[in-house]
């Protein structure tokens, strides 16, 4: 019997590793059959994108008969038939595919109405987009799938009329809205499109930002911004508890930044809402951000008409100053009376609500009208003082008052009392963009005094900063010193240049005047020529006597038109036709000679987006 047992062992082993070594070869043959056909697949792909088609239609054929159910492969060799305007063939094709694939009759007669539109028999086509129609499945996905093949061959209309039938059989009047938009912007029917795109909004919350997506490449086109305007003015009207509209309307403002029409919208939502006024204040800071200052001086005074209870009335109150101070000293025509009246409001603010954590930027602007616009260097010294003795400000805060402080001894100067300012930033904020102005300060407080080579060592450092400004003001000031540097072993007239700069920083005007003289007499002829009528200009612009600066800036076009001061000259002649002395031609003419022949220019893209709006173009 054992024998016996041992023999029938055997045999069972041979037997399995026989059944193992068959579904192996199965297995492999498998492999290389798959293999080959994601060649073949890949090859006719290649072959159709190239327009190869009698290439492609063999390897398509071949797939699509080793996997008749494959409807990838039906599609594709379908394609490729029909570019041949092998028509014959590809009816044959969908008309077996017709009989075997059961589910799919509706999708094989918009492929049979293709063949027939090919062929421009056209009523056969319509014939079988109709009977596709009749045909169409029940439920979504089936819906969805047959308008993805009318919309592959652009009978959009059979997709929308497709998406609208089924409405109807969903008994869901949103139902599709998305693949509407879709197919009607492909029609190129946009007022319907938009009609679906605020259909769908209205679903949930989180679609907005689609349909504002959507719309945000089409409202370039006027038509269009008339046509979705009109819409939701309409749905406000007739659907006053949806909110999505005003929301979306004001949206649409925004993006045209009419900040004016915005506010309008997000006041009305928030006293339909009751809310606390995060929305307007929200809007506020926006408008300020594109300095359009009306509408955000009213939108902050909305928010602190709300009353002292609101969690936004101080930081609206506070930010309504800073934006009233940026509109006065930002337009070239302000008063002393408005200068007056703004100084005022503040000091009345801090007399009220005190000199606080909460008041020390309040504080820091103040500071800087008694410095900058009144002159009273002492005030504005003590006011910022005041607030680096106070616990608790916030740090970024209390580095702003420190660089402004910094700035006012050195205009008072009390030279060491900068540096030092300047050095505790820079040290507190070594990583940040406050440490690298800072540093800028500290590096051009030694061009001052006369340091040339500590400032530009730090300079070079800053040229590399990750802030646009800094970068560009550090590499300008290092340009200037090599430059001038470079010219001549005689330091003398440098370190002039840089004392009246000092001093027009100091606002000492008729002693920095006095310097730049006494160059010109003392070494005539020299490099910094140019230089000195740049400074000249610009003293006469920080005075606001505009016309007096243009004839500096004029010399320095027609004697230094290779000079690094052209692109800059250029662009503030610009400037001065342009906003001060209001002639829009000779504004023009300098943008438009600065944007041909300084491309490199810092100044190229704003003097262009200047240059168009006074052309008139439509600017996006």
């Amino acid at each position: 019997m054992e024998p016996l047992k041992k023999s029938i062992s055997f045999f069972q082993q041979t037997a399995m590793k026989q059944l193992f070594l068959t579904i192996l070869s199965l297995f492999l043959i498998s492999l290389c059959l798959h293999a080959q056909g994601n060649q073949d697949l890949r090859l006719a792909q290649q072959y159709y994108g190239k327009g190869e088609y009698e290439k492609a239609s063999v390897l398509f054929k071949k797939l699509y008969e080793a996997q008749p159910n494959n409807n990838y492969y039906y599609k594709n060799y379908l394609k490729t038939l029909t570019a041949l305007d092998n028509f014959d063939e590809a009816e044959k094709l969908v008309k077996k595919f017709m009989k075997k694939s059961k589910g799919q009759e509706a999708s094989a007669m918009v492929d049979m109405g293709f063949i027939y539109r090919q062929q421009e028999r056209d009523e056969e086509a319509e014939a079988q987009f109709q009977k596709a129609l009749k045909s169409a499945p029940k439920e979504r996905n089936g819906i969805k799938n047959l308008a993805n093949t009318f919309n592959g061959i652009e009978e959009y209309d059979y997709a929308i009329a497709l998406y609208e039938q089924g409405k109807k059989e969903l008994k869901d009047p949103n139902a599709f809205s998305y693949e509407l938009a879709l197919a009607y912007k492909r029609k190129g029917d946009f007022p319907e499109m938009i009609t679906a795109y605020l259909d769908y909004a209205t679903l949930e919350p989180s679609r907005i930002q689609t349909v504002k997506n959507a719309f945000m490449p089409l409202i370039k086109d006027e038509a269009n911004q008339d046509e979705l305007q009109a819409q939701l003015y309409k749905r406000i009207q007739n659907e006053p508890a949806q909110t999505v509209y005003p929301e979306m309307l004001t949206w649409y403002f925004i993006t045209q930044k009419d900040y004016e029409s915005a506010f309008i919208q997000v006041k009305a939502l928030d006293k339909r809402l009751d809310e606390d006024g995060s929305r307007v204040f929200n809007l506020a800071r926006s408008a300020t951000r594109e300095e359009q200052f009306d509408a955000a001086i009213g939108a902050y005074e909305y928010v602190v008409s709300k009353g002292e209870d609101n969690s936004y009335f101080m930081p609206a109150k506070v930010e309504l100053l800073k934006v009233r101070k940026r509109k006065i000293t930002e337009t070239p025509d302000y008063t002393a009376e408005d200068l007056d009246g703004l100084k005022s409001d503040y000091s009345d603010f801090i007399d009220i609500y005190g000199k606080s954590p909460r008041t020390a930027s309040s504080i820091r602007e103040l500071a800087q009208l008694n410095a900058l616009y009144f002159h009273d260097l002492d005030t504005a010294i003590l006011l910022l003082e005041e607030v680096l003795e106070m616990p608790a400000v916030d740090k970024a805060e209390m580095a702003h008052c420190k660089l402004d402080l910094g700035d006012y001894f050195l205009m008072d100067n009390e030279v060491w009392e900068s540096t030092l300012l300047y050095s505790q930033v820079d040290k507190a904020f070594k990583e940040d963009i406050l440490g690298e102005v800072a540093r800028f300060k500290n590096a051009k407080l030694s061009y001052y005094r006369g340091d040339f080579t500590w400032s530009q060592s730090q300079l070079d450092v800053l040229k590399a900063s990750t802030s646009e400004l800094i970068a560009n003001d550090a590499l300008e000031l290092s340009v200037f010193i090599t430059d001038n540097l470079g010219l001549d072993t005689i330091t003398t007239p440098m370190e002039m240049y840089a004392r009246a700069d000092l001093l027009k920083f100091q606002n000492r005007i008729p002693d920095a005047l006095s310097t730049l003289d006494s160059i010109d007499r003392k070494f005539p002829g020299h490099a910094l020529a140019d230089d000195i009528l740049h400074t000249r200009a610009h003293i006469k612009m920080q005075q606001r006597d505009y016309e007096a600066a243009i004839p500096y800036f004029e010399e320095i076009l027609l004697k230094f038109s290779d000079d690094l001061l052209f692109d800059d000259s250029l662009f503030h002649l610009g400037t001065i036709y342009q906003f001060h002395v209001k002639d829009d031609e000779k504004a023009k003419a300098y943008y438009e000679q600065l944007i041909l022949e300084q491309t490199g220019s810092l100044y190229t893209v704003e003097a262009r987006k200047r240059f168009r709006a006074l052309r008139g173009d439509q600017l996006e």
